[in-house]
């Protein structure tokens, strides 16, 4: 199966951008965390005059976390996303993914709070976990220094930031909160079963392979006691039922495709909601394709509908 022809064109300037970083293969922590900033510069873009951003951070004991705040121009507190960016758990930063949450408070109208987690290997689980959760109640307790709406609350995340925020929603459950509205979830990684149909079969997925999945989860669960842990790895809780609704953003070419169906099947086995959209012809990151791939972008609008209605929202008088 061929890619969508405008994700085709983002792989091929993104390969010609990276150089010998473009390529499949193993790369150094330092040559990862620098692709993960390229790609990011890559598709930046000036904010629109209706976005204000900036950048604060959450104090806890021991430590600070960054974290990049997008509010669209708006009187009085609004409904607000964490957002945990991906990175194989090793890279990305709220700079990396600039571009997609900036675009998601344009398009949602919600205020969204980028969460720049400490990473493996230096902090393996469960200190990216630990500080994901943290910045969720962070977000709740200072509702109104934030000028946000603690009963409208939201978690989203890609890859290794999907797995996080999906944690988030098990810890809010059984930590007795915070209440969330949506737990959105963008070709997260849930699981450390490498023998899915996806897994073994997606291999033409132009920047994730099996191999390199290993490793990011390796150095995120060092330790095999680790991986029996569902906070670690959502799919195997022990339990799925009362978390919120779900909306899980997927790619047919990605490895982890089954990750992400079989999770909406667990949710509603478990009696929840889970809406699944597979994007045809898309690879796993194509969120950052958007202005090259009209596919991806609807992918992408589809999202942030779902997400308005979750939190009560009206849609945005225009696009960006």
């Amino acid at each position: 199966m061929a890619y969508d022809p405008g994700i085709q064109t983002y792989v091929d300037r993104l390969r010609e951008a990276l150089g010998e970083m473009g390529a499949l293969g193993n790369l150094t922590l330092a040559q990862m965390r620098a692709r993960a900033d390229r790609s990011g510069a890559l598709v930046k873009e000036p904010y629109p005059a209706s976005l204000e951003v900036s950048d604060t951070y959450m104090v806890l004991p021991g430590r600070e976390i960054p974290v990049r705040v997008y509010r669209p121009r708006a009187d009085g507190p609004l409904p607000a996303i964490v957002y945990l960016h991906g990175g194989s758990f090793m890279a990305g930063s709220p700079g990396s993914h600039d571009f997609i949450t900036a675009s998601l408070a344009c398009n949602t109208g919600a205020q969204v709070l980028s969460v720049h987690y400490r990473r493996a290997p230096e902090n393996p689980y469960p200190a990216p976990t630990d500080d994901a959760y943290e910045a969720l109640c962070w977000a709740a307790r200072e509702a109104d220094l934030l000028r946000i709406d603690p009963n409208r609350l939201a978690v989203a995340g890609d890859s290794a930031g999907g797995n996080l925020a999906a944690a988030c929603a098990l810890l809010a459950r059984d930590r007795g909160g915070p209440a969330l509205c949506m737990q959105a979830l963008i070709y997260p990684t849930l699981d450390a079963d490498f023998d899915t149909h996806s897994y073994l079969h997606n291999t033409e997925d132009a920047f994730l392979t099996r191999q390199a999945m290993a490793a990011a989860l390796k150095s995120f669960l060092p330790s095999d006691p680790a991986r029996q842990d569902g906070y670690a790895l959502p799919m195997r809780a022990a339990d799925h039922t009362g978390l919120p609704p779900a909306y899980l953003m997927l790619a047919d070419h990605d490895p982890l495709l089954d990750d992400g169906t079989r999770y909406a099947e667990k949710l509603r086995a478990a009696g929840g909601t889970a809406q699944v959209s597979i994007g045809k012809g898309m690879i796993h990151g194509f969120l950052r394709a958007r202005r090259s791939s009209a596919a991806a972008d609807a992918e992408f609008h589809q999202m942030c509908a779902a997400l308005r209605q979750a939190l009560a929202l009206p849609q945005p008088a225009a696009r960006w």
